[in-house]
């Protein structure tokens, strides 16, 4: 979440070490992408995205168990989900609300999230890679204006089509249809799998013992 105080979150804590953590926005949409492969078991999207935020000493990071490495993608993922606005709470997660629905892929609209990041503020985000903090990048896509791409593309999601009859419900539809998601990659569902990823993790590691 984003704070005018405090720093933006670089480095997690494995035992007694700090480790510095790469959560620029492009890694954390690579990781985002990681969840999407149907291909890889949930251990394996574990050590890959470890890999991905791990920002240190290589030999250190192979000093660390599968348990504190899955523990800490989790709490980047706690981190990387958290909300300011809303009153549900989610447990122990450390969220402090829940977003409204996330009617959107960060790989399929990544396009018209570009094009609406250089039209709104005119940041090119090809040139931020490696540079931007996910935690900007998120509030800067949750601030683009109703006249760009991206939002305009979430208005028609979301759009009912109760009350519309005759050319204005047929545009809608066709617009609906060529706007329609891929419902297994919006950040809705890739957040949903994460909770169940680490749901399964902690069971199995409690039917080990």
């Amino acid at each position: 979440m984003f704070d005018l105080i405090d720093d933006l979150e670089t480095t997690i804590l494995i035992e007694d070490h700090e480790i510095p953590l790469d959560l620029s926005f492009d890694t954390v949409l690579k990781f985002y992408e990681l969840l999407e492969d149907n291909r890889l078991q949930s251990f394996e999207k574990i050590y890959k995205a470890f890999d991905l935020f791990y920002f240190g000493d290589e030999t250190l990071s192979k000093t660390f168990t599968f348990e504190q490495k899955s523990k800490a993608v989790e709490d980047i993922s706690n981190y990387i989900q958290r909300n300011p606005y809303g009153n549900e709470e989610s447990g122990d997660s450390g969220f402090e609300g829940v977003e409204p629905e996330k009617l959107y892929s960060y790989t399929q609209d990544a396009g018209a999230i570009y094009a609406s990041f250089f039209s709104d503020y005119g940041i090119d985000l090809l040139k931020e890679r490696g540079k931007m903090h996910y935690i900007t990048f998120k509030s800067l896509l949750a601030g683009l204006s109703d006249k760009t791409q991206f939002q305009r593309i979430l208005s028609i999601r979301s759009r009912t089509v109760s009350g519309l009859e005759g050319e204005s419900l047929t545009n809608l539809l066709e617009l609906q249809q060529y706007y329609a998601l891929e419902s297994e990659k919006t950040v809705d569902n890739l957040d949903n799998q994460l909770g169940s990823m680490f749901d399964m993790l902690a069971a199995q590691a409690q039917s080990n013992k």
